[in-house]
């Protein structure tokens, strides 16, 4: 009987739903697609008339190409005080500071009433972060995403959080079931009723807020802390769990979570080396210590594409990939041809070689008193000196084309150097007939009168016009 009445006072209170989003433009239906504390999510059409009337949902609708909106329901009237007063305030707020981003939800209007708030939002419809991991587990049968997939999502996520932060907005909630997917693959971040704003870089918050798994140790300390590097600490949580199916710490309760983050981070499955290290620089337990969202965004795993393409460049020009990472280069022998390490100067070994004095084994830099003298050698003298030395700390060391054979080298387009071209020679003399000049442009005009036939001498077929195309240019200066 008990279960009967709150069958029948939801269906009320679901009618009373509907016909006033009917009376604002919307029309609800009865799928659920999801809930929180004290708000229902359903799913919605906006109507021909509410387009008209909203530019913001007509112009993100037209491009998507359907009527569907997620309308989120929050009943005011049984949250408590704090949440009414409070913290949906700063969601409304973040999301019209946030609005027009490709990777932020959109909040399209906003109506209320005495007993709830009615949110129309943009629709995500593939779910969340959380249920695509375990999916895409579940087929691959391996847990995590492909590191692959796992970049191009994370990289949105970074450009959402990083957007986020541009305009003053700390998440300070994030998380997988936070962060949807559209019908399009594209990440949308939501769920800011934890958000907050923040007006100065340094500035320090002290609400206990977000999921323990989640949340940076600062918080869970009860101490004060810098919102946009907590922000930093969940990104970091996030992508652990991408690319491994699992949470990195796994605790419930606060005091006996910060002995967990303390006892060090595992890897429990292989990953590459270069998202380790960029997993390990977000879950640092000292805030300054974390990598930045800059330092995030041009990681070497967050650009695997540029990477690869310069790697290949390397080894088509014969050079080691690693020479320019600043690792050891590999050793060869001194008289090897077209070698890297043949073309660098010994600076440990003595200036004499085993060989005799004739061949020179190390490059002594001049003294100042001799290189004025020995700038300008003579032709005889520069062309018995042995090639140029590439310099020790050198990123790119090529090969001599004389001695190896010349390796393929990418097509790129350089246009070629207009010497014979005159300036503006297209572009007609604007001046009125008797038209004023200006002091300054008449003087310019006779300087440049007087040099432009020594200019026009050195300048071949050019030469008979210049004077005249350069006299006319300054002729179209007016007087102010």
């Amino acid at each position: 009987m008990k279960s009967f009445s709150k069958r029948e006072a939801d269906r009320r209170t679901f009618l009373e739903q509907v016909r006033e989003s009917k009376e604002n433009g919307y029309l609800l239906s009865s799928k659920k697609i999801g809930s929180g504390a004290f708000s229902k999510v359903y799913l919605g059409y906006a109507t021909q008339e509410k387009m008209m009337q909203n530019y913001k949902l007509a112009s993100d609708l037209r491009n998507k190409r359907h009527s569907m909106v997620a309308i989120k329901i929050i009943s005011t009237a049984e949250a408590p005080v704090e949440y009414t007063k409070k913290f949906l305030p700063r969601e409304i707020y973040s999301l019209n500071v946030t609005y027009k981003h490709l990777n932020v939800i959109q909040l399209y209007e906003m109506y209320r009433n005495s007993k709830r708030t009615y949110l129309v939002l943009e629709l995500a419809s593939r779910g969340d972060l959380l249920e695509h991991i375990n999916a895409t587990s579940d087929r691959r049968e391996y847990p995590g995403l492909e590191e692959e997939e796992a970049r191009r999502l994370f990289r949105q996520i970074v450009s959402a959080v990083a957007h986020c932060h541009n305009v003053g907005i700390v998440h300070r909630d994030l998380k997988c079931e936070n962060i949807l997917l559209d019908e399009r693959g594209f990440i949308k971040l939501t769920d800011f009723g934890f958000a907050n704003r923040y007006s100065l870089k340094n500035s320090l918050m002290s609400t206990f807020c977000g999921s323990v798994a989640y949340t940076a140790p600062e918080i869970l300390m009860s101490k004060k802390y810098n919102g946009e590097l907590a922000d930093l600490w969940s990104l970091g949580v996030i992508l652990y769990a991408m690319v491994t199916g699992k949470l990195p710490f796994k605790e419930r309760q606060p005091h006996k979570m910060i002995h967990v983050i303390k006892q060090g981070l595992a890897f429990r499955q292989p990953i590459s080396p270069e998202c380790q290290n960029l997993i390990e620089g977000l879950l640092q337990l000292k805030p300054a210590a974390r990598l930045g969202l800059q330092q995030v965004a041009t990681h070497r795993w967050m650009l695997p594409a540029t990477s690869a393409i310069f790697h290949r460049v390397m080894s088509s020009m014969g050079v080691h990939p690693e020479c320019s990472m600043g690792q050891e280069k590999p050793q060869t022998a001194p008289g090897d041809v077209g070698s890297p390490s043949a073309q660098l100067p010994d600076l440990e070994s003595p200036a004499k070689s085993p060989e005799g004095p004739a061949k020179e084994s190390k490059v002594l830099p001049p003294t100042r008193a001799s290189s004025a003298a020995g700038a300008f050698p003579p032709r005889a003298k520069a062309e018995k000196k042995s090639p140029p030395v590439t310099p020790a700390n050198c990123v790119l060391q090529l090969p001599s084309p004389r001695k190896t054979e010349r390796p393929p080298r990418l097509s790129l387009y350089r246009p070629s150097l207009l010497t014979t071209l005159q300036p503006f020679h297209h572009l007609p003399n604007f001046r009125k007939p008797g038209s004023g000049f200006s002091a300054s442009a008449y003087m310019t005009n006779k300087q440049l009168g007087e040099k432009a036939p020594a200019r026009a001498a050195g300048l071949g077929s050019a030469s008979p016009s210049l004077s005249k195309q350069v006299h006319s240019l300054y002729s179209m200066t007016p007087c102010p």
